[in-house]
């Protein structure tokens, strides 16, 4: 039975994972909002079967409870195979919670919902960060400020404006908590961190009509300092050589091939969410009648 029930979301996650790569291929804001659509579609997905497939490995170990024993012909009922695949789905399922609950603590700590858009950190350490929140307060450091010269600043700055002015932070957080709940989506979320950076990268420069070899420059010169907290978004936060040798490169844009390619990846993959989270649907009305 656990075949019917998981079979879905095995088959979404493949497609996920594969098409996930094809993002790369358009514009870095079109792929930054694509990425965040598959993690959250797989996310929803994930959650409810990982606890169902918990439950039903519960009712294989011998606890009697109503909604346990509903679950138990979720897995199959030779031993201990049922009880090893509910057990491991439940350990799953826990730590995840555990670990979002964690990432949303630090998040409610981390925010900013100061009305200052700019804050100076006097200190020697070189890094620039925009912190999530309402505010999307953009700290500097004094030390970074003394490093570059005018037009790396300038860069610099309107790199963080982008993250600020798109509230790319949320976006960050989406990312954190479906890596936290679901840990096989880590690397479509740090996918998800990359192509906010080159969003931000390629938007500052077009708001700074900087040369792309000046940009490249001065992230890998920002880069050489520690990043900022988790949360935060900086020019030096993910990805740094990659983003470097794509703003060595000239724009591409993207064909419609990529496109196309890259609808049908998201349409599908959601499309087979939404039937994985019909079935647990369809289970849980079974309980409640």
């Amino acid at each position: 039975m656990i075949n019917f029930v998981a079979l879905p979301l095995v088959v979404t996650f493949a497609i996920a994972a594969v098409g996930s790569r094809i993002l790369e291929r358009l514009r870095p804001s079109t792929a930054a909002r694509s990425s965040t659509i598959l993690l959250t579609a797989v996310s929803v997905a994930t959650v409810p079967t990982l606890w169902l497939i918990g439950l039903s490995g519960l009712a294989h170990l011998g606890l009697q409870n109503p909604v346990v024993e509903w679950c138990r012909h979720l897995l199959p009922t030779y031993r201990p195979v049922g009880a090893v695949v509910g057990l491991a789905s439940l350990a799953v399922a826990v730590i995840g919670t555990v670990r979002a609950v964690r990432v949303l603590r630090l998040h409610r700590r981390v925010r900013c919902a100061d009305t200052s858009p700019l804050e100076i950190v006097d200190t020697d350490e070189v890094y620039a960060y925009t912190l999530p929140g309402p505010a999307a307060t953009i700290a500097v450091s004094t030390g970074l400020r003394a490093a570059l010269d005018a037009d790396e600043l300038d860069i610099v700055m309107a790199h963080e404006q982008v993250h600020a002015r798109h509230r790319h932070d949320r976006y960050k957080l989406l990312g954190l908590l479906a890596s936290a709940l679901v840990p096989p989506t880590r690397r479509m979320a740090a996918r998800l961190d990359y192509h906010l950076e080159r969003w931000a990268d390629e938007e500052a420069l077009e708001n700074t009509g900087a040369e792309r070899r000046l940009a490249a420059r001065t992230i890998a010169k920002v880069a050489l300092a520690g990043s900022g907290p988790t949360l935060a978004l900086g020019i030096a936060g993910h990805g740094v050589a990659a983003r470097a040798s794509a703003l060595l490169a000239p724009a591409e844009q993207p064909t419609g091939t990529a496109r196309i390619q890259s609808l049908l990846t998201i349409a599908v993959t959601v499309a087979l969410a939404g039937y994985q989270l019909h079935h647990s649907a369809m289970f849980a009305g079974d309980l409640l009648h």
